[in-house]
């Protein structure tokens, strides 16, 4: 799937498959990440399912997630 996703790419002409495996697990401990950070607000909330606000909230306080501030509006 990540290899379909890097071939959809216009601006990417070849990718080796270290390429593609290092894209994959870096993803991987992205999402991880943001997830546990996450989690850590439905706790406080005495929930056990993330909601979007919980995102919202790992996005807002954490410096590493900043570049995410805004990007994703939903009504």
């Amino acid at each position: 799937r990540v290899k379909a996703l890097v071939k959809a790419d216009p601006d990417v002409t070849l990718a080796s498959q270290e390429a593609v495996f290092v894209l994959a697990r870096a993803t991987e401990l992205f999402v991880e990440t943001i997830a546990k950070d996450a989690y850590m607000y439905a706790q406080q909330g005495k929930r056990k399912t993330l909601q979007r606000k919980d995102l919202d909230n790992a996005i807002e306080a954490i410096d590493e997630f900043a570049f995410l501030e805004g990007e994703f509006l939903l009504d």
